[in-house]
């Protein structure tokens, strides 16, 4: 049987012992009554831990202070709605990956999981891994606090503030969420995706005929254009169906991911997914966000001039004599690297299918990705002549520029502090991301990419709804007084600009001073050498 149903067959079969308060909500009452579980279940919950029949009534308690220590010892203890889930021996298992997981351990890490998990995870999946209720932080505050001096008292009110304003964040923010989905808005409307299907449909159409019938060059240029929009415009459904946003089943979403990324447009969903969930926890995170780490060719920070530990890579990276060669022009060559976005893409899904340890979808993707060249190679080969070849596939390679400016614009002008892991996380997604302010016939163009503060706010929100979410995100903004950025597509190009000139400029300077103190310092040897023989 599997665990699911057997999970709800033995909560339900113990209802008396369920205590329920009326102030708690749905996820709450599925989370308590699931865990209500009996102790054949515990195997399943790492490592095993005594608990009561009695699921959250009576199960054990802990400390904020005592997850630290738990985490600080190994554990990968996560806060889900005051309850302490150990995902431990989860992390291996976690389709969205370990790192995801790891990032939040010893956090409250509610917003993430509900933005990023469909509903039965949280019911079904979740409660096998509860260990203990969390002690709320005001009955901490009591035993703690209760005999501290004047002075600390006033930096114990000015913490309980910054506790408060969080929590008012926090709770207004699933206000927010709770209006969006009244509002219909978490709805896919399928026959969207059937348009773009035929509009996809058409592209490649146009691709394949001119090759085969062309018979001028600028024929052959049209269909190398119609196939850059094709990828264009298929990688934005590609990423809805990595997010499961298309029909919200992950085995059907992963075929559709697959099939548009691997076998359509030569990119690795896997590579895609595995980055991506991580810069959706860590937006814009110099240590840990993927998507910003690319150095020597930029350096968006300037936390990257000297070395950064990167915990996706492992690795640390060197601000080494190519970065300080590159760096100081990286506002004049970005657009010029971007048009060879795709040819990094081939590389980097190759080195992921083939070297990823444990990847259960390496043999399909290295079958989508074998055929993707060959149909490619076949396109390629039937063209007339070597010089039409090479211009053929260099149109169609670089008139996917704008994928990649678009993916970059809504995080490359934008913060990159660490504000530490009790940033509520609508603050953080709002602080790291800006929208693109574009008339609703561009939308079709930008592909739901023009809206990414929002889709960050809710990855499971369908791109088609992302624009009616704005009145709502606006008046969340207010509320909990924090900006939401929002740019025309040319004014945000140039704040992306301004920030890549900013570091530059400073390397320069760099570059200058040190060039400055070494001619100082030899200059200074000689002059010193000078008059000592001078005297002699």
């Amino acid at each position: 049987m599997s665990p699911p149903p057997a999970l709800k067959k033995r909560a339900a079969a113990a209802p008396k012992v369920v205590r329920v308060d009326s102030k708690m909500s749905i996820r709450d009452l599925a989370s308590l009554s699931s865990s209500s579980s009996s102790s054949s279940d515990e195997s399943t919950a790492p490592p095993p831990q005594p608990r009561s029949n009695n699921g959250g009534a009576a199960a054990k308690t802990m400390t904020i202070k005592a997850v630290a220590r738990r985490v600080a010892n190994g554990e990968t203890l996560v806060v889900y709605e005051n309850k302490v889930y150990n995902l431990s021996l989860f992390l291996k298992c976690h389709p969205g990956g370990d790192l995801v997981i790891k990032h939040m351990a010893g956090c409250d890490a509610t917003d993430e999981i509900n933005g990023l998990h469909p509903q039965w995870v949280i019911d079904d999946r979740m409660p096998r891994f509860f260990i203990a209720n969390l002690v709320s932080p005001q009955e901490e505050d009591s035993t703690t606090l209760s005999d501290s001096e004047d002075a600390a008292d006033d930096a114990a009110d000015a913490v309980a503030e910054q506790v408060k304003k969080r929590r008012r964040t926090r709770i207004a923010y699933r206000r927010l969420e709770k209006k969006i989905r009244d509002a219909g808005l978490f709805e896919t409307n399928h026959w969207y995706y059937a348009a773009h299907l035929v509009e996809y449909i058409t592209f490649v159409s146009i691709a394949v005929l001119g090759v085969v019938y062309g018979t001028q060059t600028w024929h052959y240029m049209v269909s190398a254009v119609a196939l850059g929009a094709f990828w264009q415009q298929s990688a934005f459904t590609a990423h809805d169906a990595g997010h499961n946003g298309i029909t919200h089943v992950r085995e059907y979403d992963e075929k559709i991911g697959i099939f548009l990324g691997d076998f359509c447009g030569g990119l690795s969903i896997g590579w895609w997914k595995k980055s991506h969930y991580v810069h959706h926890i860590a937006t814009n995170h110099p240590e840990h966000d993927p998507d910003i780490q690319q150095l020597p060719f930029f350096a968006l920070s300037k936390r990257f001039l000297t070395q950064v530990h990167s915990s996706y890579y492992n690795k640390t990276l060197v601000f080494d004599d190519v970065a300080k060669f590159l760096i100081p022009f990286q506002h004049l060559y970005y657009y010029a690297l971007l048009c060879f976005g795709r040819f990094l893409l081939y590389f980097l899904g190759w080195s992921f299918v083939l070297t990823e340890p444990n990847y259960k979808k390496r043999t399909q993707e290295i079958v989508g990705l074998t055929f993707y060249f060959c149909w490619l190679g076949s396109l390629v080969a039937a063209l007339p002549d070597w010089k039409t070849r090479v211009a053929w596939v260099m149109v169609s390679h670089v008139s996917t520029v704008f994928l990649h400016i678009q993916i970059n614009l809504s995080h490359f002008a934008m913060s990159t502090e660490d504000l530490g892991k009790d940033e509520p996380f609508p603050c953080k997604m709002l602080r790291t991301t800006m929208d693109v302010d574009c008339p609703w016939w561009m939308d079709w163009f930008h592909g739901g990419l023009q809206y990414q503060a929002i889709h960050h706010l809710f990855p499971r929100v369908p791109r088609h709804n992302l624009r009616k979410c704005i009145p709502f995100v606006k008046e969340f903004a207010d509320e909990a007084g924090v900006t939401y950025h929002m740019y025309k597509f040319v004014e945000a190009n140039g704040q992306v600009f301004q920030a890549l000139k900013d570091v530059a400029d400073q390397v320069a300077l760099m570059a200058k001073v040190a060039h400055h103190e070494a001619t100082a310092a030899t200059g200074g040897h000689h002059n010193h050498h000078h008059n000592h023989h001078h005297h002699m």
